[in-house]
């Protein structure tokens, strides 16, 4: 065998046990970690907590989803709650089904247009944008919708501590204790910035495999990626479902042009002293991701969003309001992206090299068991698919325990967790070429109308 491929064999080996070290230790290091818990015992007063919301729902192409969304949380009757939703130029019948199920409840107006008084008088309000500034990315939208919030404010004379610039996105459902607790959470902790409750994936798309692996994603193994960072002090937003105080808003730049906007925005709020906290009380409830082509899309944007964020490496190196563990945890963040290319090169390398050997006959590995009893050999085998599985299974379980969801479906995808965990390796390697290539255009998540139980496509 040439001396370069056993050399590239050895690199290969040494990449792979770093990062799927790293990535099965910070598995089974999350999952041991108390819950942190402090809304149940505090109640909400909403006569005391005069506390002032403006739900932004950022909208392209949302014909299907957003009448019912919008509807929702009307619905939840909270005091001093008022929604903006932002048309980013949409190409469907989206502002039409806004006009046509609202009529004289919906204020409509052109973000170009100069604000005036008047507008403060309905409780939603309909902000169109159009190209060529529209469809530029979410952190466009949000920024209009910032600057109406504080135009509103300063007419009404609300103070900005005391007003909370909530994003969900076109496809949500939040119920009424959501809003609650995050009023009592901001009410009585003035240093909170920013609060991010829990997500789930609604039960519209959840009975399909591919949104359920995201539920247990999103609900299990992120929640308790979030919980780890309650200890720390690195909660990040997930833009569904997150609670911004408007003083803590940097009005220079409110929002940028991230493709991970969330995350830019609430490391951004950590570098400058203000916490981040987890609702993991409530929850917010979203569609999931159907296709393969769409899951693509969705988490090759994710990637390049935290590949971007590489530029705040400094700022948090440096920073006197983030603990040690919270730098390394932003830094992990940031560069997860690249270990999982990393891990993904390895193993390609690594399959190339064995079907290599094989195939010449020149594989050592067949000598090798022989030395080995069979129960030994068993053994190993055995230890090896624990260490592969386990992971899976157990957030699987836990998934159960929070859920109640069929516990076969559980232990199934629990098994084949590993499998979807490989399914967003292509997603990275597209992020890393797009970002090399210099291309940052926004890729929207697709939403589908829900129709009894059939999806319609639009």
């Amino acid at each position: 065998m040439p001396v370069w491929m056993y050399i590239l064999t050895i690199i290969c080996v040494v990449i792979s046990y770093m990062t799927m070290g790293i990535y099965y230790l910070w598995m089974y290091f999350m999952a041991f970690f108390p819950k942190v818990q402090y809304c149940e015992e505090l109640e909400y007063k909403e006569d005391e907590m005069d506390i002032h919301f403006f739900v932004v729902i950022p909208c392209l192409n949302e014909e299907g989803v957003i009448v019912n969304t919008v509807r929702n949380t009307l619905d939840s009757k909270m005091k001093n709650l008022r929604i903006i939703v932002i048309d980013d130029d949409s190409e469907d019948e989206t502002v039409a089904r806004l006009t046509e199920a609202f009529g004289d409840e919906i204020f409509s107006v052109d973000s170009s247009t100069p604000f005036r008084p008047e507008f403060c008088n309905k409780k939603l309000t309909l902000i169109k944008r159009y190209k060529p500034d529209a469809q530029k990315g979410k952190g466009r939208s949000l920024n209009v919708a910032y600057w109406w919030i504080r135009n509103v404010a300063e007419h009404e004379g609300l103070k900005l501590s005391r007003c909370i610039m909530a994003i969900t996105d076109a496809d949500s459902f939040v119920n009424r204790r959501v809003f609650e607790r995050t009023a009592v959470i901001m009410h009585t902790d003035p240093t909170v910035g920013m609060v991010q409750t829990r997500v789930r994936i609604g039960t519209f798309t959840r009975d399909r495999f591919l949104p359920l692996f995201q539920d247990i994603e999103f609900f299990t193994y992120i929640n308790n990626m979030q919980n780890v960072c309650e200890y720390i002090g690195t909660v990040s937003a997930a833009g569904n479902g997150q609670f911004n105080r408007m003083s803590a808003i940097d009005p220079e730049e409110p929002w940028t042009d991230c493709l991970l906007e969330d995350f830019d925005f609430s490391l951004r709020l950590l570098l400058k002293g203000w916490r981040t906290r987890l609702l993991q009380e409530d929850r917010v409830f979203q569609q999931g991701v159907l296709t393969y082509g769409s899951f693509l899309r969705q988490r090759s944007r994710w990637s390049q969003g935290g590949l971007q964020c590489l530029t705040y490496w400094n700022e948090v190196k440096n920073s006197r309001y983030l603990s040690t563990y919270g730098k390394i945890y932003a830094v992990f963040f940031m560069i997860l992206p690249i270990i999982t290319l990393l891990a993904a090169f390895s193993q390609v390398i690594s399959w190339f090299i064995f079907i290599y050997f094989l195939s010449t006959k020149q594989s050592i590995l067949f000598s090798w068991f022989t030395l080995f009893p069979t129960w030994e050999l068993v053994v190993v085998f055995g230890l090896i698919t624990l260490f592969v599985f386990a992971p899976g299974l157990m957030y699987a379980v836990m998934y159960y325990k929070d859920t109640k969801e069929n516990l076969l479906v559980c232990i199934l995808a629990g098994i084949f967790q590993p499998i979807y965990n490989l399914l967003q390796v292509p997603a990275v390697l597209i992020a890393v070429w797009r970002q090399m290539t210099g291309k940052t255009n926004w890729v929207k998540t697709e939403h589908h109308e829900e129709v009894g139980r059939r999806i319609k496509h639009r």
